[in-house]
């Protein structure tokens, strides 16, 4: 069976972060109970074809396989985009 599609809305700050996905980041920081920092690296992830977020604070992760776990077993999906996952790894290496 396939996986969801995940793709990358893209990685920010708190201060860059678009309006939009405010309270998504809210959310997940609530439920992980920590303080969202101005420099914390954000990734906004969203299953194609839905309406469904998935929010990475990068700083939490020490590699993709990390990430593709969670993303595995919350979302049942997958990081198909090579480009995707080089730009995730870089911000995780940077």
């Amino acid at each position: 069976m396939q996986k969801f599609i995940v793709e990358l809305i893209g990685v920010f700050t708190q201060k860059d972060l678009p309006e939009d996905y405010e309270k998504f980041v809210e959310y997940k920081a609530t439920m992980l109970n920590r303080e969202v920092s101005e420099t914390d690296k954000i990734a906004v992830l969203k299953v194609k074809d839905t309406t469904s977020y998935q929010i990475l604070f990068l700083d939490d992760y020490n590699s993709m396989d990390e990430i593709d776990k969670e993303i595995d077993e919350t979302l049942d999906g997958k990081i198909y985009n090579f480009n995707i996952r080089k730009i995730l790894e870089g911000h995780l290496n940077g």
